[in-house]
């Protein structure tokens, strides 16, 4: 938060004018204000005004993480999950059981979808200046994500019951160097999943205040 001298007070709530009209200027974390008698109770009202000024800061955190994290981190992914198909085909063509094979392959599915349906389309919501963004909106895409996210821990799942040895389906078809190979898979897979776990976070939490906004705005 920048704090301001008097005079950088007073020059920064008078910009445009070509003289000053206000002195005695006080800042109230972001905000510049006049206070006019001591009863007037403007804090309060900053207070009301800087919430809702910080409403827009998980628009803008959640717009910077997408963009710089997860929309490269899905294509990313995804040319995993091809390798992982081309794996399958060269070390495990002659064995019985294709249900690893479908499961990838349907994750490769699903993490295309994501990409184009959901990342790249919030992205393009939360970037149009001409529409706002409701409470109902974000529940939306808060769900999406969330639903990729129980998506990903049933692959998850399965994939961890391959390595474990225990398992009674794994050590026929998998020997220790396959069950490595999806672990590094897993790993990579788990990585993205908690990308898209932050973005549920950030998501809830810009919900919760958006909705005690709005609750306050009904009561004035």
């Amino acid at each position: 938060m920048p704090s301001f001298t008097d005079t950088e007070l007073q020059m920064k709530f008078c910009e445009g004018f070509t003289f000053f009209p206000f002195k005695s200027l006080e800042q109230h974390g972001t905000l510049i204000y006049k206070s006019y008698a001591g009863s007037d109770n403007l804090k309060k009202v900053l207070e009301w005004h800087s919430r809702e000024h910080n409403l827009s800061q998980y628009t803008t955190k959640i717009t910077k993480k997408i963009k710089r994290q997860d929309i490269a981190a899905a294509p990313e992914l995804l040319q995993k999950l091809k390798e992982a198909g081309n794996w399958w085909e060269a070390h495990l063509l002659s064995r019985t059981s294709n249900l690893l094979a479908k499961k990838l392959q349907e994750y490769q599915h699903l993490i295309t979808t994501y990409h184009q349906k959901v990342l790249l389309t919030t992205i393009a919501k939360l970037t149009d200046k001409q529409r706002s963004i409701s409470v109902k909106g974000i529940m939306q895409m808060e769900d999406d994500m969330q639903k990729f996210v129980q998506d990903t821990d049933a692959l998850l799942n399965f994939l961890k019951d391959q390595v474990s040895k225990k398992s009674s389906y794994a050590p026929r078809m998998l020997d220790t160097e396959d069950r490595e190979y999806l672990s590094k898979l897993a790993a990579a897979i788990d990585t993205f999943r908690s990308l898209q776990e932050r973005n549920v976070y950030l998501l809830d939490a810009w919900k919760t205040h958006q909705m005690i906004h709005n609750s306050r705005r009904a009561m004035n």
